[in-house]
């Protein structure tokens, strides 16, 4: 009975885990997708690129006083596509507005 309850509790724990990955990469990728429009003064340029870059940098810092384990470059790859996929959504609407 006891490793049900610890598997269940491990599940649960997973799952708030990647909702997680899954939320503050996209956040971040608004916010850099918002930054961009306002900043940037050329939407031909790759600074919007760069604005976006940094922020998938700045969540090295994140993830740990979240207490989220990033395990490899697996987890790097997704958060990256996510945060690019939610900059390059939000900064192509704010330009279309």
């Amino acid at each position: 009975m006891a490793n049900e309850k610890s598997a269940g509790n491990k599940k649960k724990v997973e799952y708030a885990e990647g909702i997680i990955k899954t939320v503050i990469p996209s956040l971040f990728g608004v916010l850099a997708g918002v930054i961009s429009f306002f900043v940037v003064s050329n939407p031909l340029s790759e600074d919007g690129l760069l604005i976006a870059i940094l922020l998938i940098l700045v969540q090295k810092f994140v993830f740990p006083f979240l207490h989220t384990n990033l395990e490899g470059a697996k987890d790097w790859i997704y958060i990256s596509f996510m945060t690019i996929f939610c900059w390059f959504v939000t900064f192509a609407l704010l330009l279309n507005a």
